[in-house]
């Protein structure tokens, strides 16, 4: 057991989540300051929706180079450092954006932007994994939904610097000191030392991975792609293509965080009770769902709804995925959340790109379908996740301590 649990296991366990729930917040509010100004940074270097998509393509690059490069290092070592690390140029990198003065500058900025952002997701999931473990009882959904939770701050900051015509540097700045300094201070409490039955397992072969890890990274690919089409697309479809005010725009995707923030404070006990199969499927149908009617529609509060919706759909959709992804049997956890979350990225950051090319050739409107075909491809993909015999083990295990404490209150 973590050195930090054998002096006193409660305090050791409560202080670890409560600092890795705001690293997650932090991560969340980072991200979205960046992401809520996309209309602004677009202007400021003249990029067509067609440019600023190929700039967009440039986070995902940095994910592709910074995660299986991360998950190798991780095993046998301490993903606190890491994270702190990751979190310390994370902060650097969103100033980089509001300095590019053109669409290669943008794009070699954003680049930087997603080299920081997926190490630090990287190293945060996997601490996460290690104190869920710890505790015996599902937490990363909840983990989660303070990223969730954290994009709303950061959007809502977002919409009011737009509102006040702020530029995008001071923005940045004032929110780099306001959360992430906090966050480097919250990373003190984390585990000292991952909890990995599987630390020293043989090294994984990204050229022969575990086929169960691919199907879980694609299923995590379609994911993101939505989220991230989300992310990048919400503000400018709200405001270009429907008409409405910067401000709504920003204020869209706050309404998408905290609709994926709610449903993931659900989502630790509907995976309890469901299992990850279940679960992946109610929440992937919701989404798309949900998002095509609001698309249907046709106005901006309708949009807003269909955002709401696809946000609560895919709530637990992720967490379901990392956690399976991390029960990968004879494979370090590291590794293992490297892997799906490495594909993943590629749907967050490379959806949106794919969004903007469609967009081009038709209508933003029109190319947000594909966030509704991302939803139901996370339904026809959602068997891939059935866990290993020890972890649904687990799994009952946690419902049955869940349901014994709702009894209790």
């Amino acid at each position: 057991m973590n050195g930090v649990l054998r002096a006193s296991p409660w305090a050791g366990r409560i202080s670890a989540r409560a600092g890795i729930t705001a690293v997650f917040f932090v991560n969340g509010a980072l991200f979205a300051t960046w992401a809520s100004r996309i209309p602004a940074l677009s202007s400021r270097v003249g990029a067509t929706t067609g440019d600023l998509g190929l700039a967009l393509l440039a986070p995902a690059v940095g994910a592709v180079v910074a995660m299986p490069l991360v998950g190798r290092l991780l095993p046998g070592r301490s993903s606190r450092a890491f994270t702190r690390l990751a979190l310390a140029g994370l902060m650097g990198a969103i100033l980089l954006p509001a300095l590019a003065r053109s669409v290669p500058a943008l794009g070699g900025a954003l680049f930087v932007v997603g080299l920081t952002s997926s190490a630090m997701d990287l190293s945060m999931n996997a601490q996460g994994v290690s104190v869920e473990r710890c505790m015996k009882r599902p937490i990363l959904s909840s983990l989660h939904a303070a990223f969730s939770f954290g994009g709303f701050a950061g959007a809502g900051l977002g919409a009011l610097a737009a509102a006040l015509d702020v530029a995008p540097l001071p923005h940045f700045a004032a929110a780099a000191l306001l959360f992430g300094v906090p966050g480097l201070i919250a990373t003190g409490p984390l585990l000292a030392r991952d909890e990995d039955s599987d630390a020293h397992a043989p090294t994984m072969r990204w050229r022969a991975l575990p086929s169960r890890l691919v199907l879980l990274g694609i299923a995590c690919l379609f994911c993101l792609m939505a989220e991230g089409g989300a992310s990048d697309w919400s503000a400018k479809l709200v405001h270009d293509d429907l008409a409405a005010s910067a401000a709504l725009g920003a204020i869209t995707y706050a309404v998408f965080s905290v609709a994926m923030g709610t449903g993931r404070l659900m989502a630790d006990r509907l995976w309890a009770r469901w299992g990850s199969v279940g679960l992946l499927r109610r929440c992937g149908a919701l989404a798309a769902l949900g998002f095509a009617a609001g698309l249907a529609a046709g106005t901006a509060p309708a949009a807003i709804a269909g955002f709401a919706a696809l946000g609560l759909g895919l709530a637990g959709v992720v967490p379901t995925l990392f956690r399976a992804g991390a029960d990968q049997p004879g494979v370090s956890t590291g590794p293992a959340l490297a892997a799906v979350t490495s594909l993943g990225y590629l749907g967050f950051l490379g959806g949106p790109p794919l969004i903007g090319g469609v967009a081009q050739l038709t209508s933003l409107r029109v190319a947000c379908g594909i966030m509704v075909l991302a939803g139901l491809l996370v339904v026809l993909l959602a068997r891939t996740a059935a866990v290993p015999a020890e972890a649904e083990h687990a799994r009952r295990q946690a419902s049955a301590s869940l349901a014994g404490s709702a009894a209790l209150r």
